[in-house]
This record gives C-alpha cells, structure tokens and sequence, in this order.
C-alpha cells in the first residue's frame, strides 16, 4: 500500500473518511443493511457502543467540571510530589471530553448510516475528518497546560484551544471538502487513482499518531520531572494500549471479523469500545495527578 492510497484501508474499514470517496469505495465485507426512512442502519453494533460511550464520556465530562481548580504555576509545580497539583485543568478537561462526544455524534451520522444522497454522505465524511484533527490538535494543546505555559482554565487558555481547533476544523473540512467534491479541481482524485489522497491520509492518519506521540512525551517528562509517584504512567500506557488496540482491530481484523459473524459485526464496535476506553484512561491519568476535593468544591462553590 503506497502512501495516500485508501483503496486498501476502505476495503478492509468502514471509515467516515471513506466516505468522501463516494461510490468509488467497494467493501469485500458489508454488515447487514435495515432501512430507517431515507437512510440504513449499516452498522447497529456500533451504533449501539457509541450511544453508550456518548453517556459515559458525558458523565466523565460531569466529574471533571465538579473538580476542584485549583491552579499551581511553574515554581509552585517545583515543590509539589505525589499527585497534589493539576496539570490540565478542569475545564480543558471537560472542553476536550465535550468534543470526543461531539465527534461520537458525527461518527454515528457519518459511519453508522447511510444516507440516499451521495453528497449528504460526502459531507458528513468531510465534517468527520475535520472533526477528528481537531480533536488531535486540542489534544496536543491540552498536553502543554501542565507546563503553565497559560494559566489552565483561563480565558486565554479556553479561547486558545477553542479558536484554533475551529480554525483548523474550517481549514481541515476544506481539504476534505475539496478531495471530494472538486472545489477547486486540485485535490479531487483523479482517474486511475479515485481513492488515492495524500493530503487526507495525512490529516486523518498520520497526524492523530503524532499528536498522541507529543502528548504521551510531554506527560511522561511531567511526571517523571514533578511527581515522585509513578502509578499515573500506568493510565498512559492503558490508554496507549487501548488506542493501539483498536486501530490494530480496525484496519487489520475488521474484514475477518466481518465475515467470521456473519456480517453482524466489524472492527469498527470494537475500534469505538477502545478508543473511548483510551480516552477514558486519559480522564483516569488527569485525575490521578490532580487534587480532588468535592467538599470544598461544595463549600466555596466554584463556578464553572
């Protein structure tokens, strides 16, 4: 498989992103088809994993707003061991975990249905893809906080991570706009190669890899550098784990799978069941290295 060819990846996945192809995409295994007014349920198992992620990152989402922020700055972080400071605060927390759910729902509109309008489902491919780098791209600004390079949970930190994740959501949903719909007849594969796109496989592929690299690095020097308890890297590793695991299901197992059950199920349940466990270990290693005081949380009333 050559570098931007999504001719293989779309045979063996049902990725949103293959979606933006068009007809040109042709599964060797599809799941069972039941027909909702003008669309079809194509995949219910996944469907049903991401309603149940939705309501449990919205409920980490729920723990991490009712945190108690508190905020060190770089020398309180100097004489600070074990788990007593915040590295990411509270309401950067909750901001990235909203926008996991966000992408959850257009994962469900984008991959577990689909429509009877080709643009319809190329666009909701273009709006999956946008939404999925920027997610990537909060998630390396949500790794800087701990090294108070703003003070976390400040309105220049939130306005930080929200501006620039719209701004690359409006320039990344152009690039996948234009692969797919020919805007400006620059990036729209071509005959022979209908689903070979260089700049999408890069956004959508390669740079989600690279920013879980970054954050992973930069909360490995963080702990190691600030903490003298090392349980916290257990979660990091987890979710490592989790992501790699899902991937791993996704694009390699996803056909075999399909076929083993008898088109009822692929790796797209289990890629969504790991992934939010993967984002769910970053809430346990965000928590593991925060203070957490619910009463005095209760008492001063802190205001979100």
């Amino acid at each position: 498989m050559r570098y931007g060819d999504f001719s293989t990846l779309c045979e063996r996945a049902a990725l949103p992103v293959c979606r933006i192809f068009g007809d040109h995409v042709s599964p060797t295994c599809t799941l069972n088809e039941y027909s909702v007014a003008s669309a079809k349920f194509v995949n219910i198992p996944d469907f049903v994993i991401s309603i149940i992620a939705f309501l449990f990152v919205g409920y980490l989402a729920y723990r991490a707003h009712r945190k108690i922020d508190a905020v060190a700055n770089y020398n309180q972080l100097l004489l600070v061991s074990f788990y007593a400071f915040i590295t990411l605060g509270r309401r950067e927390m909750t901001l990235l975990l909203a926008m996991y759910c966000i992408l959850l729902v257009f994962n469900i509109a984008g991959a577990d249905f689909m429509h009877d309008s080709g643009q319809v489902n190329r666009w909701l491919g273009a709006v999956n893809t946008a939404l999925v780098v920027s997610f990537f791209w909060a998630f390396i600004l949500f790794a800087t906080i701990g090294f108070q390079l703003m003070a976390d949970g400040s309105l220049k930190s939130m306005l930080s991570i929200i501006l620039s994740s719209a701004i690359i959501f409006i320039a990344m949903g152009y690039i996948a706009a234009d692969t797919a719909f020919g805007i400006s007849n620059g990036l729209k594969p071509k005959v022979p190669d209908l689903l070979y796109s260089p700049g999408v496989f890069t956004i959508y592929l390669v740079f989600p890899l690279i920013a879980i690299v970054i954050f992973a690095v930069l909360q490995t020097i963080i702990v190691i550098r600030y903490l003298s308890a090392r349980m916290p890297l257990v979660w990091l590793v987890s979710a490592l784990i989790c992501f790699g695991l899902g991937q791993a299901l996704m694009f390699a197992a996803s056909k075999k799978m399909c076929q083993s059950t008898n088109n009822r199920i692929d790796g797209a349940f289990f890629a969504t069941l790991l992934d939010t466990a993967a984002i769910s270990c970053v809430y346990g290693f965000w928590s593991a290295i925060t203070v957490d005081d619910n009463a005095v949380y209760e008492e001063k009333k802190y205001e979100f």
